[in-house]
């Protein structure tokens, strides 16, 4: 981890200590940032998500409804995504659920390549064939119109669960087949731009963030990992792009 981050910061994610994971329990949480940085499109700041979001909660106060330990910030030289694959599945193995903060795409990636067999809620705008291709059949929540049509196909032929964004600001929620055990990928572009200025992909027509917090909050899932991407902080100077971020966490470990 990195030790200027402990510097910086003197307190962890929700008032977490600051720790190893040596540190944590079985049954706790492990908080880790992974600093990555988009490298296309025209918004970028995922690098600096992880501090905000320490920031923020410290600033407003915000306890984490879980016992764990803030593990710092992921080293980004070397095989840092192989390092990240190691770390996660050694802290499921020891039932320690991490709690990834990013940082762009590639840090959930490596988080599910991780975690190979189990299924995923996917809250994105749009859906990947890499995850769709997954043994274990993702839920897509807060999907836009633009759908590409290979994908759609795959979805609509393992006959997977889905909702868009639209469906879910109108209540349409109460029959998503949610699994018992799975990952949690929330990527804050499927919210509204609108609503969230702070996000890497500009979504019009996307989620409201209160939605995105009542559904995934509703989920009876016990998560094995999660993991936030596509937040760029500087890019919202009213933080409530943090916030959505920081009250759909709080959510999924109140519930799950």
């Amino acid at each position: 981890m990195s030790n200027p981050q402990r510097r910086l910061i003197t307190t962890g994610y929700a008032g977490l200590p600051f720790g190893a994971l040596s540190q944590c329990e079985a049954g706790c949480v492990g908080v880790l940032g992974v600093p990555s940085e988009v490298n296309t499109g025209p918004r970028s700041g995922t690098s600096l998500a992880p501090d905000a979001l320490r920031k923020m909660t410290g600033q407003l106060g915000i306890d984490l409804p879980a016992n764990g330990r803030d593990l710092g910030n992921l080293d980004l030289s070397g095989d840092w995504s192989g390092a990240l694959m190691q770390l996660v599945t050694q802290m499921v193995d020891q039932d320690i659920v991490p709690v990834v903060l990013g940082g762009a795409t590639d840090v959930a990636l490596a988080v599910l390549g991780a975690l190979p067999d189990l299924p995923v809620v996917a809250a994105m705008p749009l859906a990947r064939r890499d995850v769709a291709a997954r043994p274990a059949n993702t839920i897509w929540v807060g999907l836009n119109r633009g759908q590409s049509a290979d994908v759609w196909d795959q979805i609509s032929q393992r006959k997977m669960d889905w909702r868009t964004a639209r469906q879910l600001d109108e209540g349409n929620s109460d029959t998503l087949d949610v699994p018992e055990r799975a990952v949690l990928w929330i990527d804050i572009s499927v919210i509204d731009l609108g609503h969230a200025a702070g996000s890497v992909g500009l979504n019009p027509g996307g989620m409201k963030p209160e939605t995105l917090v009542s559904i995934i909050g509703a989920m009876s899932c016990r998560w094995q990992a999660i993991v936030i991407t596509g937040l760029a902080p500087a890019r919202d100077t009213r933080g409530m792009s943090e916030l959505a971020a920081i009250e759909t966490l709080n959510a999924a470990l109140n519930n799950g």
